[in-house]
């Protein structure tokens, strides 16, 4: 029974001492996929303009915006009754604010996921027919605009919501338009409404756009717009 102990022990011995334990710095890593020394590189995202570098591009592309209507025109987009809808007037500041709004609309969207592209007020404007043009009028909404798409001259324009002055975060009928230029510059185009009057339904051309005619400021007998103070003083003496 001892004997038989010895020779199991004996036997442990000689295993064990045949067993070679490889060192660290004998292990073979070439068969992993990972390197040992290899060095993981990050990709950094693009950092995303500012709002001041947006802000910055806006005013650049407003400032070489042409055709802007003076500050104290006037658009008017007229009342409905029979649905219901109030007038809308808009100052020429207004619009040019709008126009300055949709540059800044523009900026944001080029970084911006396609839901919210989808939900942006900013839209393409394609001049395209009337549904139901207005009698003697003409059969598109701008009728000196020209677009052919896919045109490098004469690309699809840019349409911009102007407020809604009675029920405000609502859209409201009215819409500023502006057209890239083959020199890069935008030129504005006018302003458009909805005619209110009108309901859905096929073939009542609910969806159609109007120009809204600029009323510009009266000048002077001298050719200048009055001053406020003049007017003031002219008021008083009436």
């Amino acid at each position: 029974m001892r004997f038989n102990i010895l020779l199991a022990i004996t036997a442990i011995a000689t295993s064990a001492a045949g067993l070679v334990v490889p060192a660290t710095n004998d292990f073979d890593a070439r068969g992993l996929d990972f390197q040992p020394d290899s060095t993981v590189v990050r990709r950094e995202p693009m950092p995303e303009p500012t709002r001041d570098a947006r802000h910055a591009e806006a005013s650049r592309q407003h400032r070489q915006t042409t055709g802007l209507p003076p500050r104290r025109s006037t658009f008017h987009v007229p009342a409905a009754p029979t649905t219901g809808k109030h007038e809308h007037h808009y100052t020429g500041h207004e619009v040019r604010k709008a126009v300055f709004d949709g540059h800044m609309e523009h900026e944001r969207l080029k970084t911006a996921s396609n839901r919210q592209k989808k939900l942006s007020p900013l839209k393409a404007f394609g001049n395209r027919l009337h549904e139901l043009a207005h009698p003697g009028g003409s059969s598109r909404p701008l009728p000196h605009m020209t677009v052919h798409p896919g045109s490098h001259s004469h690309p699809h324009g840019r349409e911009f919501p102007l407020p809604n002055h009675h029920n405000p975060g609502t859209p409201g009928p009215a819409r500023v338009i502006t057209q890239k230029t083959p020199s890069g510059h935008h030129t504005f185009r006018g302003v458009i409404a909805h005619d209110q009057s009108r309901t859905p339904g096929a073939g009542h051309g609910y969806n159609d756009h109007f120009q809204v005619p600029e009323r510009k400021p009266r000048r002077s007998a001298a050719g200048k717009f009055p001053s406020p103070c003049t007017v003031k003083i002219l008021a008083l003496h009436w």
